[in-house]
């Protein structure tokens, strides 16, 4: 799919809904899949990566009714079954926590995904679950990978330093397998292994932790519940830069108490010179008078760094993002795929193995590509608002994985966008 944004005329402006959060929705359908009795998730996001994480729970042995606006699962009670294959799309979380739990099975399962899953690394999960009794097949450590279990209980020890999916797919089992969970490193994305335990704390699971080295589960298994998903600042992020870039925009449904990972993105742009506004139920921002370039250490909020880097082109001056070295390891290695994208359009961006720097000053306008990935699509669209000329984004298919009414938002606030010809 190619789509080609035309620059804004007149400032935009409006007003959008937050879509639901995406880690929350897969965190809550694995913990109500392993959990007993039934489930109500309300609020899930559904689109490809969650809809990934679905269908493994499904598989699992699950007992799945969607709605509009809400998802009933009814548990497996911690024995989940040990389906032959499980596919997961291009979903990173649903490859580790779909990993995590076919070793809970006493037969082989097959997980693999599409060609952007292929480059997602797993050898510190698969080599922590072969110490525990797991037998794991692999690529060298990627998909797609043939796992099988059941693991004893233990310690398990990881390397949080790649990715912290790892330690929340151990988390994910722990209650159920009897295993303490104990990290090495520096974890990366540490508010995110916060967004798991909130996440199984509301199905019962308790831990008693110290820190983010060590976490040792203080209750059995999981309860069937009512749970909420949150609204998704990741996702928002990109309507905010919007408003940041070319001229005010409020989202709704972003709540001032949300234990979120990437609410800083108001933070930052912030630092930016953006105009930011936080409501009780909303935040908006408007345009910098200019936006300045700024220095970010985005080392535990690693999903704003496209929309932030989008708001960098249209600054005045340099802006230097850090704490970047995991951002390889994402649907596409976004070190080289945001500053890739950004050079198609005319912007001055250079990574090193830990940072990306961008010289703003404005987007001529081109054609780049999304790079199979949704954050990098949605990325360029953004910066299309207020450059020069259009931008046409090939490969922005991949927006459904995470926001599906991203392209209809942008076009309610008034940017133009057409799909041409492949």
């Amino acid at each position: 799919m190619i789509i080609r944004v035309y620059p804004s005329k007149e400032p935009v402006e409006g007003e959008v809904k937050a879509p639901p959060s995406k880690s929350h929705t897969h965190r809550a359908v694995f913990a109500a899949l392993l959990a007993c009795g039934k489930s109500v998730i309300v609020n899930p996001l559904y689109s490809g990566d969650t809809e990934a994480s679905i269908r493994a729970a499904e598989a699992f042995g699950a007992q799945i009714a969607l709605g509009d606006g809400s998802l009933e699962i009814g548990g497996v009670c911690g024995e989940p079954a040990a389906p032959a294959k499980i596919g997961c799309g291009g979903s990173g979380t649903t490859l580790r926590f779909a990993t995590a739990v076919a070793s809970l099975t006493g037969e082989p399962v097959l997980i693999y995904g599409d060609v952007t899953l292929m480059r997602r690394p797993m050898h510190p999960l698969l080599a922590t679950l072969t110490s525990l009794g797991a037998k794991a097949v692999s690529r060298g450590g990627y998909p797609p990978i043939i796992i099988k279990g059941p693991i004893r209980p233990g310690t398990a020890a990881i390397d949080a330093g790649t990715s912290s999916q790892f330690v929340s797919a151990l988390l994910l089992i722990a209650p159920i397998a009897d295993v303490s969970v104990v990290t090495s490193g520096r974890p990366v994305s540490r508010p995110y292994i916060d967004v798991t335990l909130d996440v199984l704390g509301a199905f019962g699971a308790r831990f008693i932790r110290e820190g983010y080295s060590s976490f040792r589960p203080a209750s059995t298994g999981y309860r069937g519940t009512a749970y909420r998903v949150p609204a998704d600042w990741s996702s928002a992020s990109f309507m905010l830069a919007l408003g940041a870039i070319a001229g005010r925009v409020r989202v709704r449904g972003l709540r001032r108490g949300d234990r979120h990972p990437d609410k800083v993105v108001t933070q930052a742009l912030r630092a930016m010179g953006a105009e930011v506004r936080v409501g009780e139920d909303y935040v908006e921002v408007g345009r910098g008078d200019p936006l300045e370039g700024a220095e970010l250490d985005l080392s535990d909020s690693p999903d704003l760094v496209p929309a932030l880097a989008a708001a960098a082109a249209h600054a005045r001056g340099v802006t230097v993002m850090r704490g970047l070295r995991h951002l390889a390891f994402k649907e596409s290695n976004r070190l080289v795929s945001v500053t890739e994208a950004l050079r198609r359009v005319g912007v001055r961006a250079r990574a090193s193995a830990d940072s990306i720097v961008i010289e703003g000053g404005g987007v001529a306008g081109g054609r780049a590509w999304s790079h199979r990935d949704h954050r990098i699509a949605m990325m360029l669209a953004v910066t299309a608002s207020a450059a020069d000329g259009p931008v046409e984004i090939a490969g922005f298919e991949r927006v459904s994985d995470s926001y599906p009414s991203f392209l209809d938002h942008l076009r309610a606030l008034g940017v133009r966008a057409e799909v041409l010809p492949e």
